[in-house]
């Protein structure tokens, strides 16, 4: 017999579970990591036009750039040529990996790799702080980024005065423009490191200073901070309490709402001093990937298990610096896996995009190529950690609030352990991509280029063409077969991407196709845009190219002439982007309103067809056809929006060419027995086809008129132009 009561139990249980499943997360179920996010993971290669694509060039402790044997050099030519030999093959590698964006660190301890009037030069120039490098490493930084058409931001550590404590280190310190020596009042110690004090209103307006020197003397990009405020290390905190006591004034409660405003205000009083000098400088900043957890009692948090966060510990409310639109860009360091369960990378990723969307923040991801092949997570190390940074790159493709991503760091591209990774990135990201635009900082599309040109130079393919306004910073160039339509809105474009160009001071600018191409089968687009990456629409070269329409050329050469004139005459017109679709068909309004332009009707009309409405943009070109008998319809009905074949054009058209006072004669059936498919031709239509072929106007095609075959625009433009050419003269 059944216990009722267990029976009871038992059955609550079961729905307890079932029901239970429903809240449950979908990776506790995937057989992947990975699984729950497989729609921003396809299997097949995503393509984006508008990336970023970025490396941190690290000079603290002479990490990626420059060398430590380079600083060593004690001739100062030697050294200074070594310097700019290995930073040009940094940037070059960088091109190769079609990269856009450079992260170049110039001030790693309150230091300097620029000229500088508030802080001494930089000890990993030359082994010794306040040294003289004899050359700006910054103005070339930028001078050969530029050349290559990347973006470079300066990267400012904005606190940390040096990275370790030693004697000689303190000895050093005591120089001219060295905060340590004219400020040690400002200085803390974090563990085993030399700080300034961030809750200090002086010291956060020497920051602003330091960061405001560069941006009014040098031509840079973007500023840029890493994700160090009141920690260096995660453990070490300030002993700051006597500077709570000083400064707070009793606007908070306690020490950390107190730390985290200090650094809000650093980051707020910057992003305005920024805008209001140069306002396309983008300002961003890298913090570490966790703003906080859920777990301790932040419900904005994400779904992590991490010892330290931004909020908690390194007192920087990174969401709200978002929320509040005071950065324009912010690139969290998620250096973990999929995998990783105290901190996955899908979770944090989808966190931040959750945070981002919407706002005039774009949002990149620090990626770990640091951790390939060295690194206790087994995801970074198997297969060579290929199939785990595959995996991130494809996802930061593909999800729509993630415009980019930044890898930690460069020196990593040439790094023998992680070439599989290196080797994979260059083949997903095989096509170029620009850097996407910024719509709230401003800046528009250049004027289109002009004067485009194309010729054969010994066996390569030379471009040549003129900037056409002062606002041009590069071109990009695009590559097209002859049979193809150019639409370079389209993410797919950037397969056609072939190169960006720097504008140059000459007046001509060019570029040689380096490729083996028929200078008949191919075509070019080549657009101008400024330095917010803002482009226009663009200029098509060719041999044989409309002087409008991207994808009237080769193919449509045909027709080219006759879509340029009537396009001049203002009686066709583009779909938008200089785009023409020659190949599309007509709707009968379309076709009626290019005949009434083409011929200068007008009338005025009392009625017009029950299907057409009064706030159609067709109206009134339909309302004076039907007043003056061009069009007849069927009965009440116009059908506007349905495409028009070939024998109703040319009916209508000879109705048109009547009321222009133009006669022909009744002889049809005789001159159209010549087409073999004049059998198909209504009879309505005959005397129209008849008369238009004869006079040349239409062309068969393989002795076929194709009298019910949908007619394109491309078609009719030739019929129009033919018409005014050789009929109405």
């Amino acid at each position: 017999m059944v216990n009722k009561k267990r029976a009871t139990i038992f059955i609550a249980a079961f729905i307890a579970v079932i029901l239970s499943i429903n809240v449950l997360p979908v990776s506790i179920f995937a057989a992947n990591a990975w699984d729950a996010y497989s729609d921003f993971i396809p299997n097949h290669t995503p393509v984006a036009k508008r990336e970023l694509r970025g490396a941190w060039i690290s000079t603290v402790i002479n990490l990626d750039w420059p060398s430590a044997d380079a600083k060593k050099i004690t001739n100062d030519q030697e050294r200074i040529q070594k310097s700019k030999e290995e930073l040009i093959t940094i940037l070059d590698k960088m091109v190769e990996m079609n990269m856009n964006a450079i992260f170049f660190q110039v001030s790693p301890e309150a230091d300097a790799l620029y000229k500088s009037d508030l802080v001494p030069w930089s000890r990993y120039l030359t082994g010794t702080f306040g040294k003289d490098p004899g050359f700006d490493p910054l103005e070339f930084a930028i001078s050969e980024a530029h050349k290559r058409n990347l973006e470079i931001h300066a990267w400012f550590n904005p606190y940390r005065v040096s990275m370790d404590m030693k004697d000689a280190t303190k000895a050093s310190l005591n120089i001219n423009k060295s905060v340590y020596k004219e400020h040690p009042e400002w200085i803390k110690n974090s563990r085993d490191r030399f700080v300034v004090d961030p809750g200090i209103p002086e010291a956060r307006k020497w920051v602003i200073d330091r960061v405001m020197e560069v941006v009014n003397n040098y031509d840079v990009d973007g500023v840029h901070f890493d994700d160090y405020f009141y920690y260096e290390k995660t453990i070490g905190e300030l002993k700051d309490e006597d500077t709570y006591n000083k400064y707070n004034n009793g606007q908070f409660s306690n020490i950390g709402d107190f730390r985290r405003n200090n650094t809000y205000l650093l980051v707020s009083e910057l992003s305005k001093e920024i805008k209001k000098t140069k306002s396309w400088i983008k300002f961003g900043i890298s913090p570490a990937g966790i703003w906080g957890n859920k777990k301790d009692g932040l419900a904005n948090g994400s779904n992590t298990q991490a010892s330290s966060t931004n909020y908690n510990n390194c007192f920087a409310d990174t969401r709200k610096w978002v929320v509040d639109e005071i950065i324009d860009y912010i690139a969290p360091q998620i250096y973990f896996s999929f995998g990783y369960e105290r901190a996955a990378y899908g979770e944090l990723a989808t966190w931040w995009s959750d945070v981002c969307r919407g706002k005039n923040v774009h949002l990149y991801i620090g990626l770990a190529l640091y951790k390939v092949n060295d690194s206790t997570d087994k995801d970074f190390t198997t297969n060579d950690g290929v199939p785990e940074f595959t995996r991130q790159l494809k996802f930061n493709t593909v999800k729509p609030e993630i415009a980019g991503d930044i890898m930690f760091r460069v020196l990593n591209l040439n790094d023998k352990f992680k070439q599989p990774v290196v080797n994979a990135a260059k083949s997903l990201r095989a096509t170029k991509a620009l850097v996407p635009v910024m719509e709230w900082k401003g800046g528009s599309a250049p004027n289109n280029p002009v004067n485009g040109k194309l010729e054969n130079v010994s066996n390569k393919l030379k471009l040549t063409w003129v900037d056409n306004g002062p606002d041009t910073k590069y071109f990009a160039v695009y590559r097209f077969n002859s049979d193809e339509s150019a639409d370079i809105n389209l993410d797919e474009s950037a397969k056609k991407l072939v190169a960006t160009v720097r504008k140059s001071a000459d007046g001509i600018q060019e570029y040689v196709d380096e490729g083996v191409y028929d200078i008949e089968k191919v075509y070019y687009v080549v657009t101008a845009l400024d330095r917010l990456h803002n482009e226009s629409s663009g200029l098509t070269i060719s041999t044989k190219q409309s002087k409008y329409f991207h994808d009237v050329g080769l193919r449509y050469s045909w027709a080219m002439d006759a879509i340029d004139s009537l396009y001049e005459k203002g009686v066709v017109k583009g779909v938008g982007g200089n785009i023409f679709n020659p190949a599309t068909n007509t709707k009968r309004a379309d076709f009626t309103i290019m005949a009434i332009k083409a011929l200068g009707f007008e009338a005025d009309f009392t009625q017009n067809f029950s299907d057409v409405k009064q706030d159609a943009y067709y109206y009134n070109p339909i309302g004076v056809a039907k007043e003056l008998g061009i069009v007849k319809g069927m009965g009440e009905l116009f059908v506007p929006e349905g495409n028009i074949t070939r024998q109703d054009m040319m009916v209508i058209m000879l109705k048109a060419l009547e009321v222009k006072g133009i006669t022909y004669e009744q002889d049809g059936n005789d001159y159209l027995a010549r087409y073999s498919d004049n059998n198909q031709i209504s009879d309505y239509a005959k005397d129209a086809v008849a008369f238009l072929t004869k006079l040349g106007v239409v062309q068969g095609s393989e002795g076929k008129l194709n009298p019910k075959q949908l007619a394109t625009r491309a078609e009719i433009a030739v019929i129009l132009q033919n018409i005014l050419d050789k009929v109405v003269k």
